[in-house]
């Protein structure tokens, strides 16, 4: 790993940590992540959740239309530990916010460290 992507990793690492969401994930067949016994063993499940703003220019350049996409970002490495591959119509939960989200679309990913899903609110 070159230094630079060693400081991005540790870079996104400490964003995911400082605002990053306890969650709690239902996938479309019921299997809960992270389970009972997962929880035991310490393993977490966190999620950022925004919105993300898209710029559309129509065929011509006259107008721009910005358009607010919500999206949760999965860190890779607690996908992995929980042995868990979101899918569309999972169901997250998310106490401290409030609400619940349904994944959408997963999203292009920017590199091996996060994972992008557009979401919908319940």
């Amino acid at each position: 790993m070159s230094i630079l992507a060693g400081v991005k990793s540790k870079a996104r690492r400490a964003i995911h940590r400082i605002h990053g969401w306890p969650c709690q994930y239902t996938a479309p067949d019921g299997a809960v992540f992270p389970s009972t016994e997962q929880l035991s063993a310490g393993l977490t499940l966190t999620v950022r959740f925004g919105t993300k703003l898209r710029q559309f220019s129509p065929e011509t350049d006259a107008v721009t239309i910005i358009e607010g996409v919500e999206r949760v970002t999965f860190l890779q490495d607690q996908l992995d530990a929980l042995a868990m591959s979101p899918q569309g119509a999972g169901r997250l939960s998310i106490p401290d916010l409030g609400f619940d989200l349904f994944l959408d679309q997963p999203m292009d990913p920017d590199g091996p460290l996060q994972t992008y899903w557009t979401v919908t609110r319940t």
